[in-house]
């Protein structure tokens, strides 16, 4: 991983010099250099917190404060929420060696799926859109007699009365969905499902709002549904994370919203997404 790190620092460490020096030499910025520890350090050991960083690097904790901020900000690393602890991101490997596209991104996702089927109970699932429709590609719990096929790894459904697909839907601009309804083929499939279009505006509205959508028995009835969208590395959607399940109460929404959103929000951040427009 040291190389990756060390490619980080091409192009940056170099101090203006004056021409006739600058063959012969050339000297290290050093807070970039420090950066560039830091990085480091946190690919040898893992996790590591402010205090872990002061006693490896023996440099003033402000200094590594104003740096791991930076660097944060900047996407290189992810700090918990709950811990303080510092972590690499995926994006310290794009621009290090374009491992990016090595890297196995289904394994990191299918440890989330597994984690939020743990902490729930229910059905967690990534699904991606695909020709206007939503396929699921993981499907992590016990598939129950009372859920459908739906639920599972490569199964195709709407986009407008799924959870994860209106999730996805609330990423484009009003005027995308208007023009995209007719290609959409949007018919009834419970008394639930929404098939006005202005109607569906108002749902999307609430979407972007709170940053999850419901499916409340709108593709079939017995099966609800919390989607949230998952973003990548590119500050585009890669798909969707959901939670299915044969009940939704107003407190069963809450809790698993309150599970969902930041678990999402932390596995977009560690695929090496920055901006926070969608999220």
């Amino acid at each position: 991983r040291s190389v990756i790190v060390y490619s980080l620092l091409y192009g940056l460490v170099v101090k203006e010099h004056t021409m006739d020096q600058a063959e012969n030499k050339m000297e290290p910025i050093q807070a970039v250099e420090r950066a560039m520890q830091i990085l480091e350090i946190i690919s040898k050991n893992g996790s590591m917190s402010l205090n872990d960083l002061y006693k490896e690097l023996g440099v003033g904790k402000a200094s590594i404060l104003r740096l791991t901020y930076t660097l944060v900000q900047k996407g290189y690393l992810d700090k918990d929420p709950v811990t303080g602890n510092y972590n690499l991101t995926l994006k310290t490997y794009q621009v290090g060696s374009g491992a990016l596209h090595n890297l196995n991104r289904i394994s990191l996702i299918n440890a989330s799926l597994t984690e939020l089927n743990q902490k729930t109970g229910r059905i967690a699932q990534f699904s991606v859109e695909d020709d206007g429709m939503l396929l699921c590609l993981q499907s992590v719990g016990s598939q129950s007699a009372f859920l459908s096929a739906y639920t599972g790894s490569g199964y195709r459904s709407p986009l407008y009365c799924t959870g994860a697909g209106k999730a996805l839907l609330s990423t484009y601009s009003n005027d995308h969905i208007i023009e995209s309804w007719p290609a959409l083929n949007v018919k009834s499939f419970t008394e639930n499902t929404i098939t006005d279009v202005h109607t569906f505006l108002q749902a999307i509205a609430e979407i972007r709002r709170q940053n999850y959508a419901l499916d409340m028995e709108e593709y079939e009835y017995g099966v609800f549904c919390v989607g949230t969208v998952l973003m990548g590395n590119v500050n585009q959607p890669l798909g969707a994370v959901s939670l299915s399940g044969s009940s939704l109460t107003p407190e069963e929404e809450q809790e698993i919203a309150r599970i969902l959103v930041p678990e999402v929000k932390r596995l977009s951040r560690m695929l090496g997404y920055i901006a926070d427009s969608h999220l």
